[in-house]
Order: C-alpha cells, then structure tokens, then sequence
C-alpha cells in the first residue's frame, strides 16, 4: 500500500479556489426593475367628426368677428376725456346732423401748426361719427398753397354777412349757398386782459350747417315807436337775441307801425312778411289803431309774442295802461295789474325783497329746452313781473308756461308801499299764489293753413334783455325765449349748445415784469450756478487735502 503524503510542516495546504484580484470590489446587488407598463398604440388618424367640428369652429369664428366689426361701425361711438367736454356734442348739433338730406363740404384753411386746427379737425371727427353726409377737406395754406388758391377763387366774388373767402377759416357749402366762419367766430375772448379765451368751435360750425341747410328764413319783425327796447344796444336791449335770431337762420326787422301819411300802403299792412312779431318792454302806450293791426296780423294767422311787466306812470301812482288788452283777450289772456313777489327762498334771490325770482317751468314744447337747463341748475330769471290770468273767452287753446310758488303773491298797491319799503306781505286784496307769469295760446287752425295764429305773453320785460345771452348763468332765460320764438315760428329747436370752459390763450406782461425776467435770466440765474460750482469745487479740493494728510500721518507713523 503506498502511503499518503502529508503536507510538510509549516506549509497550508493550496486551495482548490482561484483567488480573487485586491483591486476588484464585489458589486452590489441590483435592485429589481419595475415591471413596464404597456405603450399604447398610437390612433390609426383623426376622425371625420373632429375635423367637421373643427371646420365649424372655425367658420363660427370668422363669422362672430364679422359681426363684431359690423356692429362696431353701425354703433360707432367716441369718448370724451377733455375737461369740460370740449368735443362732446351736444343734443342740438346731433338733431342737426341727423337731419341732412344732403351732402356738406366743409373746407379747412388753416395752417397745420395754428392751434385751432387739432381742435377742429378732433370736433369735425365727432361730427362724422354721427352722419355720413359731411365732405371734410384739410387744405394747409404752408404746404398746398395751390390748392388753397383754388378754394380762394372758388369763392372769391362771394360775400356772406359781410364776409369774403380771405377772412375765413372754414368754409361750409351746400349747392349754391354757402357760410365763412372766422377766426374770431371760434373762439370768444373773455377778458383781454388775462387774455383769456373760450372756445366757440361746435356752436360756429353747427350754426353755419344750419344757415346752409335752412331754406326758409323766418322774419321776425320787432315793434318801434312805443319806446320799446332797442335791437341795436347790448346788455340793456335786445342786440345779443337778434344777433342769435340771425345765427339760427331768421331774418331780423324793425317795423313802426304807426300811421304814416307818406306811406299809406305801409301803413295799411306793417306786419306783411313778417312771420313773428316781438312787443318787447313798451314804455309807453300803444294807440288803438296800432293795436287793431296787430289783431288784423292775428287774423291773417301771424304769431306775436308779448313781453310787458308793470310800467309805472308819470306820477308813480299806478301802472300804465299799455293798450294791448284787446290783442291779449283775443286769445283768453289778461295782464293782472300786480307786482309779484316771490317769498320762497329757494326761488327768489337772495338780494332784494323777492322781484328777481326764478319761476317754475310746466310741460310744454317750449320749455323743453328749459327743463333740460333746469336739471342742470340753470332756470329762468324773472325781474320786476306781472301775473297773468286766463279769461276763459275765446277759442284759443291756452297752456301755462312759467308758474311762481305756492309762497308768492302778486302785490296790487304796490305804490303805497314803495314809499316805505320793507319786507312784503300779502293781504287779503292781493293775488295768491302760485301765479302764473307766461302763457302761450294756439288758435284753432285755419282753412287751408297748417295750424293756427300763436301767441305768447311774458309777465316781464327782463327775460328779453341782452344780459341774458352775455351770462352762464343766465342762459336758462335765453333758451326759453329763443325756444319761444322758435313754436311761434315753426322752426328747428334753437341751438343750445353750452359753453365750454375758458382757457388762458396767452400770456400779458408789463414792463417791470420784463424787466424782472431779464434779471433772472441773465443775471441772478447765470450767477447763482456759477456760485453753486464754484462752492462744490472749494468743497471738494478742501476733502482731498484733508485726505492727502491723513495719508501721510499713517505713513509717518
């Protein structure tokens, strides 16, 4: 048998393994995947539905957006951010637009740098929102000089109102006629002094498509010869109504109807062509033949407005009969022979004993103007008034017009107590209110006439006077007499276009303030910057030499 060999001693016996390389390091186990979820299928293609559907998306789209800027051009509408509105238009100028029939060239000759000419050019946008019936053309004088020639000679034997092509700024025509509105009739300057200014633009453009537009003037016709207030003074008389009677398309005219002995036929009819006659504030007493032609121009269908108040005597002892009774009982009306005080205090004003007063305007196409005014705080003024009453004679349908309040009362001897005046008081001879101070009356319509006469009676002279269209704050008092002449007339609604707000349009100097302003420019303003500079220059070279020392004590030390 042979033997086993024995491993020497000290030697350990090979393994049976490999051994593993020291620079390999076991790997950690792997963490076990998650399992992976089925990939859809991509669609085999989109369906027929979906693409129908998205066609008529599409198309109900196109079609909203159409009709979306449809109905943006039909409601076409700006808005206004200026202050006090300045092309806002106001409800006189839209009714006049919407009324054309025909076309309307308006012709701009002002340069592109004057100032008015962005206004104008904003307004007459405005103006073209509203009616597609306007030819707007812009001719710079600067840069189309020939094309401003032509429009010169196109007009240049024309003369409107005194005025010819060269004074214009704008030129409004339609056919044959024509209107120049100047510069000055854009803007009114309020106080020369502050050289301040308003601007005028809407109620100059919109009046001169009225004069264009309008083929039938009106002739109102103002009685003379009974001291009667004047057509041809201001404040005091009646220059300011007539130059706006004119503006709205009327024909203005004085007639004296007293007997002429060199003019027989005058004197038979004064009133012919006339459509209104205005008796404004007589002072003095109308004869009875004067009378009976009023009432003959009455019976041919004329309309007549009367403004008369209480006209004291010579003596300052009663009120003077004017002779227009008969003229005035023709269409159921009489003039009370009172004074009226208004005793409440929101009507009457706060000077005085209650004689100015604002009066309560009732339902009727007359005062719709004033109604709208009144919204707005402005009513009618009323001074030194009469009451009126009705008779009940007659076949005249008659409409109050302006009423007092409940508070007034209409004073019959008023001259007992203007000797020793105090607050008034009624007593039991007095009229009771409410009074009323207007009326306006209607015939019936005559055979072959569209209606009948008209007639409007004012308690008061004072709603006449010029004043009334020179104030803010009296342009309630003026809408309603032009309103009132407008009914008897039968004409468009009177502009009433308020005013815009006024503006400093330049700059007054005096010659110390000149003086002054040279000063400062040239002198203390030059000097002061020098001084300032030369300050900050001293200022810094004096830091750098307290750093330069700094600098060298720490190097010393």
């Amino acid at each position: 048998m042979s033997e086993e060999r024995k491993p020497k001693k000290g030697k350990k016996a090979p393994r049976s393994e490999a051994p593993k390389p020291k620079d390999v390091k076991p790997r950690a186990p792997k963490a076990p995947e998650p399992p992976r979820e089925a990939t859809p299928e991509a669609p085999a293609g989109t369906s027929a539905g979906t693409k129908l559907g998205a066609l008529v998306g599409l198309v109900a789209a196109m079609v909203l957006a159409v009709l979306v800027n449809v109905v943006a051009a039909r409601h076409y509408r700006r808005f206004d951010f200026t202050k006090g509105g300045l092309y806002t238009l106001s409800p006189a100028t839209v009714q006049t637009l919407h009324a054309l029939g025909e076309p309307i060239r308006i012709d701009v000759l002002l340069p592109s740098g004057d100032p008015l000419a962005l206004s104008i050019r904003h307004l007459l946008e405005a103006y073209r929102s509203e009616t597609s019936r306007l030819e707007v053309h812009f001719t710079d004088p600067d840069r189309h000089a020939a094309e401003f020639v032509a429009v010169q000679r196109k007009y240049d034997e024309r003369v409107v109102d005194g005025r010819v092509v060269t004074d214009a700024a704008i030129v409004i025509t339609r056919g044959d006629r024509v209107q120049f509105i100047t510069p000055r009739d854009l803007v009114e300057v309020e106080d020369e002094n502050d050289v301040r200014a308003r601007p005028r633009l809407e109620q100059a453009l919109t009046a001169a498509i009225r004069a264009v537009v309008s083929t039938d003037r009106a002739k109102i016709c103002f009685t003379t010869g009974h001291d009667e207030k004047s057509i041809e003074t201001g404040g005091s008389g009646l220059a300011p109504l007539r130059e706006r009677l004119e503006k709205n398309g009327h024909e203005v005219a004085t007639v004296d109807a007293r007997e002429k002995a060199d003019d027989k036929d005058k004197a038979r009819a004064p009133y012919a062509g006339c459509r209104v006659v205005v008796v404004a504030g007589p002072g003095q007493r109308f004869s009875e033949a004067d009378t009976k032609k009023l009432e003959g121009f009455v019976e041919q269908g004329g309309n007549v407005l009367v403004a008369v108040g209480p006209v004291p005597d010579e003596g300052d002892q009663k009120y003077l009969d004017l002779g227009l009774d008969p003229l005035l009982d023709r269409f159921g009306i009489t003039l009370a022979r009172d004074f009226v005080f208004e005793t409440d205090p929101r009507l009457r004003a706060v000077r005085g004993y209650g004689e100015t007063f604002l009066p309560i305007a009732k339902p009727h196409p007359i005062t719709e103007g004033l109604i709208r005014a009144e919204q707005q705080g402005l009513g009618a003024v009323m001074t030194v008034a009469s009451s009126l009453q009705k008779t009940g004679k007659g076949a005249a349908a008659v409409s109050p017009l302006l009423e007092t309040s409940e508070d007034a009362f209409g004073m019959i001897d008023f001259f007992t107590w203007a000797k020793n005046p105090s607050d008034p008081a009624p007593n039991d001879a007095d009229h009771k209110g409410p009074l009323t101070v207007s009326f306006a009356a209607e015939m019936p319509k005559r055979p072959g006439a569209e209606r009948g006469a008209r007639f409007v009676a004012l308690g008061s002279a004072s709603p006449m006077m010029g004043e009334n269209w020179q104030s803010d704050e009296l342009r309630g008092t003026a809408i309603f007499v032009e309103s009132a002449i407008a009914w008897l007339a039968s004409a468009p609604t009177p502009l009433d276009i308020p005013n815009k707000p006024a503006f400093t349009a330049g700059l007054r100097m005096s010659e110390d303030s000149l003086a002054s302003v040279f000063r400062y420019v040239v002198v203390f303003i030059p000097l002061a910057s020098v001084l300032t500079g030369l300050a900050v220059h001293l200022r810094r070279r004096a830091t750098e030499r307290r750093g330069t020392r700094k600098e060298k004590e720490r190097a010393s030390e």
